[in-house]
């Protein structure tokens, strides 16, 4: 009997070995997904109704949380649709990668909007510089530069330029949009934009 018990708490840590191996592989990269499913607000409530400071660990590191209260969260979120789904952020060490509205712009993390658009990306840290190439398109910006360029043609942004924040890059979306004919609508009672490709 001794020994059944022990084969199988063997067994049992060797599945739960291998299911989170497989879950960090599948994931460890992933900031973001797409899915039809509305996302749900980042938030924490405590028992007394008042938001509240949680600690987690994340990829090993301890990363303390201040989220805002659940109400708060739902009335400051950004949705953002294309070709009918959603995006969702991961928790990572350096925090969430939500959208966000910065002068008036719906800002996207550069890596959900490469995927989603199909862009393959080049980053140059010492110039700070994005190019963006898709179909023999070439779109390359600086962060904190309002000026474009598109197929060597300059174009500018429009109050708000492309920037980091909590380690990652956000472009405004609705300029590549534009750039790209893809029609942007937002909705301001659900805070949602949505982008429709032709």
């Amino acid at each position: 009997m001794m020994m059944v018990q022990t084969k199988w708490k063997w067994i049992s840590a060797l599945s739960l070995l291998l299911v989170l191996l497989a879950s960090n592989i599948a994931h460890a990269a992933d900031e973001f997904f797409w899915s039809d499913v509305e996302p749900i607000p980042s938030c924490y409530t405590s028992r007394d109704g008042k938001p509240n400071e949680m600690g987690v660990v994340v990829d090993g590191k301890k990363v303390t949380l201040d989220d805002p209260s659940c109400e708060e969260s739902k009335k400051n979120r950004v949705l953002v649709l294309v070709d009918g789904k959603y995006l969702h952020t991961r928790l990572t060490a350096d925090g969430y990668a939500e959208p966000f509205i910065e002068n008036g712009r719906t800002m996207i993390p550069l890596r959900a909007l490469a995927d989603v658009f199909g862009f393959e990306t080049d980053w140059e840290a010492s110039e700070e510089k994005i190019t963006l190439t898709k179909d023999g398109r070439n779109i390359v910006m600086r962060i904190g530069k309002s000026e474009i360029l598109v197929d060597g043609q300059t174009v500018h942004f429009e109050g708000a330029v492309p920037m980091v924040k909590n380690n990652r890059t956000f472009l405004p979306a609705s300029k590549l949009a534009e750039i790209l004919d893809i029609q942007v609508d937002w909705d301001g009672n659900t805070r949602t934009a949505t982008f429709t490709r032709p």
